[in-house]
């Protein structure tokens, strides 16, 4: 039977003062809480008794810390165990996405129902479903092309204009 926590933490002070105390004092200052160790006069006279009592109930403290110790060793090592089937669970039940979801241009991170995908060089769109313009074909080589090839913007050359850069400035 465990003691309570009060008598177990002032009795693993008393045995923490106890190995601490000086030979000569007969109190020790743990942060601020002091512990007296000092024993009345006839027992410190008394040899025998009264120190395998003192024994016998140090021994009964350090047992009853170690089924402390041991408890709580193996609560952690329990919940440790149910949080990793908890997370094996969870992560095995998830639909993850593919590149297909992606129309293979890209890469799919996430799950069926939330994914984004990161795009290959030259696609966009949350599917990878728009091809990105091309500015040696679609402004004619006189240009920057921005956007897709469904809404593109071409910023022309110097001496060109027009939407897709197909004229040139003297053309009227």
């Amino acid at each position: 039977m465990l003691m309570n926590m009060s008598t177990t933490c002032i009795v693993l002070l008393f045995v923490i003062a106890t190995a601490m105390a000086d030979e000569n004092s007969e109190e020790v200052n743990i942060t601020d809480i002091t512990v007296s160790t000092s024993q009345p006069k006839s027992k410190k006279s008394s040899a025998g008794a009264s120190d395998s009592v003192e024994e016998n109930t140090i021994d009964d403290v350090k047992k009853e810390l170690d089924r402390a110790v041991q408890g709580l060793n193996s609560t952690v090592t329990e919940a440790k165990d149910k949080f990793t089937n908890v997370i094996t669970e969870v992560t095995s039940n998830l639909d993850t996405c593919k590149a297909k979801d992606c129309n293979d241009r890209g890469t799919c991170l996430g799950t069926k129902k939330a994914y984004v995908c990161a795009c290959v060089l030259g696609y966009s769109g949350k599917n990878c479903e728009e091809t990105m313009c091309d500015s040696s074909r679609d402004c004619n080589g006189r240009g920057i092309c921005f956007g897709t090839t469904s809404s593109l913007t071409c910023l022309c050359n110097i001496g060109y204009r027009g939407r897709r850069c197909e004229k040139t400035i003297s053309d009227t």
